[in-house]
């Protein structure tokens, strides 16, 4: 394989990279999951200057077992192909729950493990105030699975809040399992001879994953990677097929914390009280993966098996959605040695160099929808005629801005769409017809670009598109002020246990000050109030500095347009 560097300035080729990738809760080990199932990894492997480092964190190892076992067909296969085991390392670390008691002793020394952490603690507890109360109940992490399938239960679902101070727990405390693993992690990260890059994926429902990632991105890349590797943030969003926790206040919460990691006016704010261990982890962007879509097509099935109870057959059909979108963006990862998506991030003005963009500020959102547009037995059947089935594939795609996650009225100055299709489906209709579709989306004349490219599949039957946008805010997303609605129905009470990021510093930051009218950051009982000067109204999503980031990066540059020189 050519020596290349990652910038090769004089042909514009690039070398091959490495993709690792951090798996938090149920969505993230699935996500490694489909890393494994691909047989790109290995081929990137092949290459004695590769690695390839997964790890997986859950409360509990009941989601991680099918993990587990494709990491065993995986070294299987690098072993046939000849390939040193010792170039992927793969782990899984599951979580106990505490008693009760125990986490409410280790909340006590919080301010201890912080104050070696963060100089402005100093070990004083003044503003620190435990956010789980002594007594309450916990959930159970075991699960019952038939046929792969999970079983619901009740009492299996952990709030964010709790699953932060599980996370905290293992990081901190004790023999302080979490801190090793993660230095292992970034140790292995070290030892790769290739670009790198990370991704950290976790569901933007639900609570475990996105309880968990607020602390450990900041402790893996402003601690382990010392902000030296790219680390892409991949957040799932939920569909109407997910159970009703998973799409309900806790996303609210979730998409406030990310906004105000991605946006540096508000990061900014985070990090001028409480330092650089809170500066945005998220390095090479952030990617919210949709699956409106994909389960729209896939949960509709031209019969019913007799015998198969409804609920059965809808918890079949969410697997399949979860695995069909992880396995899509997953194979594009991957795609051209990791090259392509470092391509595609450069837009979005994360993976180019430092003087190429002006930051987008609450626009810094990509989405990436995983757009499928067939699935046998839905409308159409296998041998019959094509032209029926390309007009089942033209319908398809006029409902990409239906459920793509994004409001109507949405306007960006670039998308890209990759399709994949087998040869004899795709042609020059149903490109334009894609192509018109998602002008909806760009802004006017050449303020607007759409790039696509054409990909062959090897699946006669599957079709679909990656449709990557960027330029996208939290309040863009239609999940968000459904969310926000599901936020605004709970009890104070309840509203605290879907909150994360910043509850060791004693702070709600989805709730408005009591102490400073107009802005975010209620105090925790017992702690001492900050002045964080975000507006309330941005955490709202009532407003939005501009309305596009064109218009944004454009206001940013108005000053240095002046000095540009003329051309006669």
């Amino acid at each position: 394989m050519a020596q290349l560097s990652m910038y090769h300035s004089a042909t514009g080729k690039q070398s091959p990279h490495c993709i690792h990738i951090v798996g938090l809760g149920k969505a993230g080990a699935q996500l490694i999951d489909s890393f494994l199932r691909t047989g790109e990894v290995e081929d990137l492997l092949a290459d004695p200057r590769a690695r390839f480092t997964a790890l997986a964190v859950d409360i509990g190892e009941a989601d991680m077992r099918q993990l587990q076992q494709y990491a065993d067909s995986f070294y299987a296969r690098l072993a046939e192909r000849g390939i040193p085991a010792n170039r992927a390392q793969i782990k899984t670390v599951a979580l106990t729950v505490p008693t009760p008691q125990e986490l409410a002793d280790s909340m006590q020394r919080f301010p201890t493990f912080l104050g070696s952490e963060y100089p402005r603690f100093g070990g004083a507890p003044d503003h620190f105030a435990p956010w789980i109360e002594t007594g309450t109940p916990f959930p159970t992490a075991e699960k019952r699975y038939a046929a792969q399938l999970e079983q619901p239960a009740e009492n299996e679902h952990f709030p964010r809040a709790l699953a932060k101070a599980i996370y905290g727990r293992a990081y901190y405390d004790g023999d302080r399992a979490l801190y090793r693993e993660l230095a292992e992690f970034a140790r292995s990260i070290d030892d790769t001879k290739l670009p790198s890059m990370v991704l950290m994926a976790f569901g933007i429902g639900g609570g475990t994953g996105s309880g968990m990632v607020v602390d450990l991105a900041r402790h893996l890349t402003n601690g382990q990677l010392g902000r030296r590797v790219p680390v892409i943030g991949v957040g799932v969003l939920p569909c109407t097929g997910d159970p009703e926790y998973q799409r309900g206040a806790s996303v609210y919460t979730t998409l406030n914390d990310i906004d105000c990691m991605l946006d540096e006016a508000k990061n900014e704010q985070i990090v001028s009280i409480w330092g650089d261990m809170y500066k945005n982890p998220f390095t090479g962007g952030f990617l919210a993966l949709p699956q409106q879509q994909s389960w729209e097509r896939l949960h509709r099935y031209t019969t019913i098996k007799p015998g198969v109870r409804p609920e059965v057959r809808h918890r079949q059909a969410v697997h399949v959605t979860n695995k069909f979108v992880d396995d899509s963006f997953a194979r594009y990862v991957v795609h051209d040695y990791g090259r392509e998506l470092f391509r595609i991030l450069r837009p979005a003005g994360f993976t180019g160099a430092p003087h190429e963009r002006i930051s987008y500020g609450d626009r810094n959102w990509t989405i990436f929808d995983v757009a499928k547009l067939t699935h046998p037995g839905v409308q159409v059947l296998p041998g019959e005629p094509i032209g029926k089935w390309r007009t089942a594939i033209s319908d398809w795609i006029g409902y990409i801005p239906q459920w793509c996650g994004l409001r109507p009225g949405f306007k960006t100055e670039y998308i890209e769409a990759h399709t994949f299709a087998a040869r004899a489906k795709w042609n020059a209709t149903l490109q334009k017809k894609l192509e018109d579709t998602l002008s909806e989306f760009l802004l006017p004349g050449d303020s607007g670009t759409l790039r696509t490219t054409e990909g062959e599949f090897f699946d006669e039957l599957t079709l679909y598109t990656n449709v990557i946008i960027t330029g996208a805010a939290k309040a863009d997303l239609t999940a968000f002020t459904e969310a926000r609605d599901a936020y605004d129905a709970l009890s104070p009470s309840e509203r605290l246990t879907t909150h994360a990021w910043l509850l060791e510093l004693g702070v709600m930051l989805s709730e408005p000050s009591e102490q400073f009218e107009g802005l975010c950051g209620k105090p925790l009982a017992g702690a001492t109030g900050w002045k964080l000067d975000i507006p309330y109204a941005a955490l709202r999503g009532d407003v939005t500095r501009f309305p596009t980031a064109v218009q944004l990066t454009t206001a940013a540059m108005a000053a240095p347009v002046q000095t540009v020189v003329p051309t006669p």
